[in-house]
């Protein structure tokens, strides 16, 4: 029989290898507008970001391989896409734009 010694599951407990994931909330039609509040989340790992933030996040000790980001934000229209975190680098996913849900019809 086969141990699970020396598998690697990026989703799984026990995960020794991680990374960190890095970027920037900002309004999709303004760039330059940091978004004030917002939930970041990849796997288990979740942070709230604040005004004093300035839109800028720094997820920590994410496992590595290809992971969900998940943003969202009152206001905003929600924001989902891949990352692949890579050991001990950090992934930079750069801004960020969230489109404003106002004024969307229902």
């Amino acid at each position: 029989m086969l141990g699970a010694k020396g598998c690697d599951n990026p989703n799984g407990q026990g995960v020794t290898d991680t990374g960190t994931v890095v970027g920037r909330i900002v309004e999709a039609n303004d760039p330059t507008l940091p978004v004030p509040a917002a939930q970041v989340t990849i796997g288990l790992r979740t942070i709230r970001i604040s005004p004093a933030d300035k839109g800028g996040f720094r997820l920590l000790d994410v496992p590595t391989g290809t992971q969900t980001i998940e943003i969202s934000s009152p206001g905003y229209q929600s924001y989902s896409a891949q990352v692949v975190v890579h050991k001990d680098q950090v992934s930079d996913v750069g801004p960020i734009g969230l489109a404003s849900v106002t004024g969307v019809p229902h």
